[in-house]
């Protein structure tokens, strides 16, 4: 879940660390794989389609967890003038700064699927790039206030709450 962790007059940061999810994926991998594997051992029956599937969906959920884990971490600091955006995962590592001046807008985008209910997602707009606040959707957010937050930073009053569907075509150049 998208969190604002600091708020002063001078900071604000921003974090997105869904470990629980990422902690519910590996236990849903783990849980099959032990099943499947308890089955065979301890079950006394021949190999079946249930052990071969846990087999094969336990380390697929654990692998893909393991891949697809993302920590963001934005801070706005006016003491600096500067923005830093820092995105990790277990393989992967990408960081940005840039002057406080150059973002333009922050924007909470959905899926263009229709059959994402209430997704979205706050993705800072600067002069030349987009820097999304989360690696993925998730219908568990605080996107308007963090919006908010972030505008009256900016020393930005912020408009009425505008939601843009948000995918490559619509932010070409973004790191999604």
């Amino acid at each position: 879940m998208t969190k604002i962790v600091e708020q002063t007059s001078t900071r604000l940061v921003i974090e997105n660390k869904p470990r629980a999810v990422f902690a519910f994926i590996l236990a849903l991998g783990l849980i099959a794989l032990l099943a499947s594997l308890y089955s065979l051992a301890f079950g006394g029956k021949a190999f079946s389609k249930d052990a071969a599937f846990g087999l094969a969906l336990g380390p697929a959920f654990i692998i893909g967890g393991l891949l697809l884990y993302r920590e963001t971490i934005t801070e706005l600091d006016k003491s600096t003038g500067m923005a830093t955006w820092r995105r990790s995962g277990l393989w992967t590592n990408a960081s940005d700064r840039a002057r406080l001046n150059r973002i333009v807008d922050a924007v909470i985008c959905k899926p263009t699927s229709q059959q994402s209910g209430g997704a979205t997602r706050l993705v800072l707009v600067l002069e030349d790039r987009f820097w999304p606040l989360a690696f993925g959707f998730s219908a568990v957010n605080r996107d308007k206030e963090i919006r908010s937050a972030v505008l009256a930073f900016l020393d930005e009053s912020p408009p009425e709450t505008s939601i843009r569907p948000g995918g490559k075509d619509r932010l070409k150049g973004s790191n999604f």
